[in-house]
C-alpha cells in the first residue's frame, strides 16, 4: 500500500515520527540534568564520577525512572564510539605512544588474546569443579572471553588524573584502551562466525585479523593526512570541528562498510589529526577551540553511555547467576593478571621496562564497560545460554565498575604511588602561604590607616616580627637537602606558571594584531620546549649549597 501526503496513514506516520523524536529528546535532556547534578556531587564529595553515574542509572531503574532512552548496538557503535575514540586518540600524543609503544601493543594485541583464552580455561575449570551450567561449551565460554576482553578505563583514566599519579600510569593504561578495542572486536566476531558455522580454519582467522586491523590502520591515517591538507586552506575553527567530526565518524563508517576495523580507523584518524601542528593547518585558535569541542562531547558521550549501563541491568537476571558471575569475574581479574604480568621480563629485555607497581596499577585499572554490553546484547537469539553470557557480561562490568573503580584511590595509597608531599615541602609551602597573607595584611592596613596612628604601628611592627621570624626559619633550614629540593620544585613551579602567563600575553598579543598567529604559535612552541626540558625533577642533593638564599616571597 502506498501512502500519500494527505493520506491518514502517512498522517499518523509523521506524527509518530515526530512524537518518537520528542521522546527521544526529552530523555536526552533529562539525562544531562541528571549527569549534571551527579558530576557536582561527584565533585562536592570526592567521588568516582562514572561510579556514581552507573550507581544513579542503577537507582533510576530500580525506581522505574526510565528515559525511553537505550543502549543499544547501533546507539553505541555507530553515534558514541566513534567520538569517544577519536576524542581520545586526538588528546593522545605521538611522542608519547613511541615511547611506550611496544609496551602498549603487546597489551592491546598479545593481553586481548591471552585475556580472552585464559578466561575461558579457567571458567572451564571452575564450571567443571563446581557443577555450574553443564550445557555451556568452551566455545561459549571463549566468546565471552572475547567480549569481556577490552577494557574501558575511562573512569580510572579521570581519576588517575585528578589524583596527579604519574603520566607513564595513565598512558599505559589509556594507550591500552584505544586499541584492545579494535582487536577485542575483530576476535569476537571470528569466534561468533566459528560458533555460528561450526567451521574453523587458522589461517583464515590470522588473514583475516590482518587484513581487517590493517585495512582499518590504512583507511584511518589516509583520511586523516587528507583532514590536514584541508585544515591548509581554512583557519577558521568552526569549519576544522566541521571538519574533525566528519573525519571521526567518516572514517568509521568508510572502514565498515569496507569490511575492516572501523575502531582501529577511527583512533589513527583521531592521531594524526591531533598532532598536526600550526606548520601543518591546525592554527592556535583552531586548536583550541576543536579541544574544547571534543572535551565537551567525551564528557556529554560519557556521562550518557555511563547512566545508560546502569539503567540496563537487569538485577533479577544478575542476582539468578550470582554464583556464574563471581566466578567470570574471578576468572576475568586473573586472565588480566596473567597478561599483564606475563609480558614484563620480555619487554624488560627489549628495553621497555615496566615497574611491578606500575604493572599492579594497570592490572586493576583494566575496567570492563559498555562496550562488553552491547558485544553481547547483539548474540543471535539462537546462541545456547544467551541469557547467561549476558548476565555474565552485566555482573562483570558491574562489579569491575564499583570494585575496582572506587578502590583505585586505595590501591594508590598503598602501592605508594599516590603524590604525597614531604615534611619539608609541607613546611615551605606553609610557610609561602604565611608569608602572602602577612603580605595582604600589611597592604591592607597601609592603604586603610597608613601608619598615623599608634594601633596601626603596632600592627605593622607585629607583622614584620612574624615575617623575619618565617625568614629565619627558612635561613635555618637551608643546609637540610630535602629542604632544598622542595625549593628546587617550588622554583620549577614558579617557572611553569610563569610560561603560562607568557602564553597568555602571546595570545593576546596575537588578538591585538601585534604578532602574527604563526608568530604567537612559535613563540608558545619555544615556551613548550623550554618547559618539557625543565620537567625532570633533580633527585634530592646530598650536599647543600652555601650560597643558597631562602625564597623571599615579594620577590617570588
Amino acid at each position: 500500500m502506498s501512502l500519500t501526503p494527505s493520506s491518514p496513514e502517512a498522517v499518523a506516520v509523521i506524527v509518530n515520527s515526530a512524537a518518537a523524536q520528542e521522546v527521544a529528546v526529552v530523555s536526552l535532556v533529562t539525562l544531562m540534568v541528571v549527569a549534571t547534578i551527579v558530576g557536582i556531587l561527584s565533585h562536592r564529595f570526592s567521588l568516582p564520577y562514572t561510579v556514581l553515574l552507573m550507581a544513579v542509572g542503577i537507582g533510576m531503574s530500580f525506581l522505574q525512572l526510565v528515559p525511553e532512552l537505550h543502549l543499544t548496538q547501533d546507539l553505541l557503535m555507530t553515534v558514541f564510539l566513534p567520538a569517544l575514540l577519536f576524542e581520545a586518540a586526538f588528546h593522545f600524543p605521538a611522542r608519547e605512544l613511541r615511547q611506550f609503544g611496544l609496551t602498549i601493543g603487546t597489551l592491546a594485541i598479545f593481553g586481548v588474546v591471552l585475556t580472552a583464552v585464559f578466561t575461558a580455561l579457567v571458567l572451564q575449570v571452575e564450571f567443571s569443579t563446581f557443577g555450574l551450567q553443564h550445557d555451556v561449551t568452551f566455545l561459549h565460554l571463549l566468546l565471552f572471553g572475547t567480549l569481556i576482553a577490552a577494557t574501558d578505563p575511562i573512569s580510572v583514566i579521570a581519576l588517575l588524573r585528578q589524583l596527579g599519579v604519574d603520566r607513564r600510569i595513565s598512558v599505559l593504561i589509556e594507550g591500552e584502551s584505544l586499541f584492545n578495542d579494535g582487536t577485542a572486536i575483530v576476535l569476537f566476531l571470528i569466534v561468533l562466525q566459528v560458533a555460528t558455522s561450526g567451521s574453523f580454519q587458522p589461517s583464515d582467522v590470522i588473514s583475516k585479523l590482518v587484513f581487517i586491523s590493517l585495512g582499518g590502520i590504512l583507511i584511518g591515517t589516509s583520511m586523516g593526512f587528507v583532514a590536514r591538507f584541508v585544515m591548509g586552506f581554512t583557519r577558521d575553527p568552526l569549519l576544522i570541528i566541521a571538519l574533525t567530526t566528519s573525519v571521526a565518524y567518516g572514517s568509521y563508517l568508510l572502514a565498515n562498510k569496507l569490511g575492516v576495523s572501523g575502531v582501529l580507523s577511527t583512533v589513527f584518524s583521531g592521531m594524526v589529526v591531533g598532532n598536526t601542528d600550526y606548520k601543518q593547518g591546525l592554527g592556535l585558535n583552531a586548536r583550541v577551540a576543536v579541544m574544547s569541542f571534543w572535551e565537551y562531547i567525551g564528557f556529554l558521550i560519557t556521562s550518557v553511555v555511563f547512566l545508560l549501563m546502569g539503567l540496563e541491568l537487569n538485577v533479577p537476571l544478575l542476582l539468578d547467576h550470582l554464583d556464574m558471575i563471581l566466578f567470570a569475574f574471578a576468572a576475568v581479574q586473573a586472565s588480566r593478571l596473567v597478561a599483564v604480568f606475563l609480558p614484563i621480563p620480555v619487554l624488560r629485555r627489549l628495553g621497555q621496562s615496566m615497574a611491578y607497581k606500575d604493572a599492579t596499577m594497570v592490572w586493576w585499572g583494566g575496567l570492563r564497560g559498555a562496550l562488553s554490553m552491547v558485544l553481547v546484547l547483539s548474540l543471535p537469539e539462537d546462541i545456547q545460554v544467551r541469557d547467561s553470557l549476558i548476565a555474565m557480561t552485566f555482573g562483570v562490568v558491574l562489579l569491575s565498575i564499583i570494585v575496582q573503580g572506587s578502590s583505585m584511590g586505595l590501591l594508590l595509597k598503598l602501592l605508594k604511588l599516590m603524590p604525597r608531599a614531604s615534611d619539608s615541602q609541607t613546611f615551605l609551602n606553609t610557610s609561602l602561604a604565611r608569608l602572602r597573607a602577612i603580605d595582604d595584611q600589611q597592604r591592607t592596613l597601609k592603604r586603610l590607616y597608613g601608619c598615623d596612628t599608634q594601633a596601626a604601628q603596632e600592627i605593622a611592627q607585629g607583622l614584620h616580627k612574624q615575617r623575619q621570624s618565617i625568614l629565619d626559619e627558612l635561613r635555618r633550614r637551608q643546609q637540610d637537602p630535602s629542604f632544598l629540593h622542595a625549593m628546587q620544585e617550588h622554583k620549577m613551579h614558579l617557572q611553569r606558571y610563569i610560561k603560562q602567563a607568557a602564553r597568555q600575553s602571546y595570545r593576546e598579543s596575537m588578538n591585538a594584531s601585534l604578532i602574527s598567529e604563526q608568530q604567537a604559535a612559535e613563540l608558545i612552541q619555544e615556551l613548550i620546549a623550554e618547559q618539557e626540558e625543565a620537567t625532570c625533577v633533580p633527585k634530592e642533593p646530598q650536599k647543600a649549597s652555601p650560597s643558597t638564599t631562602p625564597p623571599d616571597e615579594t620577590k617570588s
